[in-house]
């Protein structure tokens, strides 16, 4: 008899620890998802910002605006370019576009409802497919990395030298110069006439024109978190 109430008081021991560890489990699972809708709901009040903000240059399609906040000009569509031909140098007309839009999307990040939730703004250069020219003596996409890179540096070099990004105390210059990152993708991410990216998509041809393009892309506190337990489901 002694026997069976130390086997009874062992099997409600182990119920007890598997019920808490099963309570914990489901505190780490409500936290996840309390971050994931955290996540979504910031993401979407920076896109409702930006849509808002940014409607002019969005009907005009100066601009495009992608659900996640992703920002893309793109002007080759008015057969206009970003930059000289071949040259990082902006033009006179993305320059005018720059001047307009600077002042409107640091306006939206640097506001205190959305700063501490973003943890990076990409800015982002993309070239064509067309390889340079023979006396360059480049490979092509070794080439057109560095076009891109030095088209990603010359945007944020605007922006940080722009009126109003001067005007802020130096706190906020500070956390703008850790979220801003240029990078340059050459054409690995090129695009189809459906504007979607030709190595995911069923269209693998090329759209030069829309593939130079510049792109904003902002990541918010929560989005790495979110894309590991995607990546485990």
């Amino acid at each position: 008899m002694a026997r069976n109430k130390q086997q009874d008081s062992y099997w409600i021991s182990f119920s007890d620890i598997m019920t808490g560890l099963m309570v914990i489990f489901m505190f780490i699972a409500l936290n996840y998802i309390i971050q994931i809708i955290e996540y979504k709901f910031v993401e979407q009040d920076i896109y409702n910002a930006l849509q808002s903000n940014l409607k002019n240059e969005i009907d005009d399609k100066t601009i495009e605006l992608s659900p996640d906040g992703t920002v893309r000009f793109n002007l080759n569509t008015t057969k206009k370019e970003l930059f000289i031909t071949g040259d990082y140098e902006i033009t006179s007309v993305f320059d005018s576009i720059l001047k307009e839009f600077t002042p409107k999307y640091l306006k939206i990040i640097t506001s205190k409802k959305y700063l501490n939730n973003i943890s990076e703004i990409r800015i982002e250069g993309h070239t064509d497919t067309v390889p340079p020219k023979p006396e360059k003596h480049r490979e092509s996409y070794d080439y057109n990395l560095e076009l891109s890179s030095n088209r990603a540096r010359a945007v944020l070099k605007y922006i940080r030298e722009s009126e109003v990004y001067l005007s802020y105390p130096d706190s906020i210059k500070t956390r703008l110069d850790f979220l801003f990152t240029a990078n340059g993708l050459s054409y690995s991410r090129a695009l189809n006439n459906s504007k979607g990216v030709t190595y995911l998509s069923q269209d693998k041809s090329v759209n030069n024109d829309l593939s130079r393009r510049v792109e904003f892309k902002i990541v918010t506190s929560n989005e790495k978190l979110v894309e590991q337990i995607v990546k485990k489901e």
